[in-house]
């Protein structure tokens, strides 16, 4: 057993004091602490040394192990960001040098997801720069390609090996949202759809959710996903900026691995993330009867797609309890015990599942609140004028 598995052993099975003795017979340099959990071991530590608990015997060898393997943490951050960094200029050089390109234009948008090259974005351009763009725009996904891989180096080997998130788990989260939601005829096509273009971002699920994405022509996306993945683990420079719980942005969904894994028990992301894909899918690019006055498989009021997407994810957590009464007592709990929703919007957010919760069909009081109203019976005539 080497001595990072002798560390890993005695910190999870024997106990953090004993474990602390013993990481001093086998050293505090970086390259032993990289892959063991010493953060967590120096808060322990710290927390129980503060109440004069753990170790009396030794103290002062303790802190000075403390104050060790913080230095060797910085150090260790230090060069990981160095890497990191190390692996963005080369995959933009990669890629720029097949074509000869400018490496900055690309290296920028790996940085910010931002297109600066001639052609890129809107307005009115002439043909050599719609070129430029188009060349850009495939080297940049090669650099993309390339960054995911280089980066993916640097994660742990079991990280990289836990499969994705099954299909079974997806439709699970988001079936009773769709009966509840789509129209009856529409239903088995939209869970199929709903749960073919749900991505959970582990390893091996942002790996399959940045190719489907980097099939389209958007790439922002793509970049939204790699550093949502890379940032869980520590792989991501300060000045990139990916605040965000999942992404959906037309065709896919995409739940961030922190937030798919939140212990929060009225959040479910893969549910929030599926319900914006109900407001933009269209029925009849799967060659579904449309009703007149209906584009989407739920046609959400603009202004309340958000407040939508929070509704379905909540409710669809409340519902899983089997009794009205069971359900009840949950939603009213909400407001005190649901931590990862926006502070700002809980108290919304918290009535109408509690009305939803009391009510007999509460999908029908989250349409109500969200969706489109139809208008029904014949247009009004105007009047014509000569």
């Amino acid at each position: 057993m080497g001595r990072v598995d002798v560390r890993r052993k005695y910190v999870e099975s024997v106990g953090l004091g004993f474990a602390l003795r013993q990481a001093f017979e086998v050293g505090t340099d970086a390259e032993s602490l990289r892959r063991c959990h010493v953060p967590l071991m120096i808060e322990k530590l710290a927390r129980r040394c503060s109440l004069g608990e753990g170790i009396a015997e030794g103290r002062g060898k303790l802190y000075n192990f403390v104050f060790r393997c913080r230095v060797a943490l910085r150090e260790m951050e230090h060069d990981k960001l160095e890497t990191v960094n190390h692996c963005i200029r080369g995959a933009a050089q990669q890629a720029a040098a097949s074509g000869g390109l400018r490496t900055s234009l690309i290296e920028r948008f790996l940085r910010t997801g931002e297109e600066t090259w001639d052609g890129a974005g809107s307005g009115r351009f002439t043909l050599a720069q719609l070129n430029d763009d188009e060349v850009y725009t495939g080297a940049t996904k090669t650099a993309l390609r390339t960054l995911f891989r280089l980066l993916a180096d640097l994660l742990p080997a079991e990280a990289q090996e836990v499969p994705q998130v099954g299909l079974e788990t997806i439709r699970a989260s988001i079936g009773p949202m769709v009966k509840g939601l789509v129209e009856r005829d529409w239903q088995e096509v939209a869970l199929r759809e709903l749960t073919a273009r749900t991505f959970v971002l582990n390893f091996q699920g942002a790996q399959a959710a940045v190719d489907a994405e980097l099939s389209t022509c958007f790439m922002g996306t793509a970049w939204q996903i790699l550093w949502a993945l890379f940032g869980d683990y520590g792989l991501k420079p300060e000045e990139i900026n990916v605040e965000c719980d999942g992404v959906s942005a037309g065709d896919f969904a995409h739940v961030r691995l922190s937030a798919y894994e939140t212990k929060d028990p009225y959040s479910d992301v893969i549910v929030h993330e599926s319900a914006h894909l109900l407001h933009y899918l269209k029925p009849e690019h799967y060659g579904l009867h449309v009703r007149r006055g209906q584009e989407r498989f739920v046609d959400v009021e603009f202004c309340h797609r958000e407040l939508f997407a929070f509704e379905c994810e909540a409710y669809s957590r409340v519902v899983r309890h089997d009794k009205r009464k069971s359900r009840i007592s949950f939603a009213e709990e909400m407001k005190e015990r649901a931590f990862s929703f926006p502070r700002d919007r809980i108290e919304e957010v918290a009535a109408l599942v509690l009305n939803a919760a009391r009510a007999r069909n509460g999908w029908r009081v989250i349409r109500e609140a969200t969706v489109i109203p139809r208008v029904r019976g014949r247009a009004r005539e105007f009047p014509t004028y000569p």
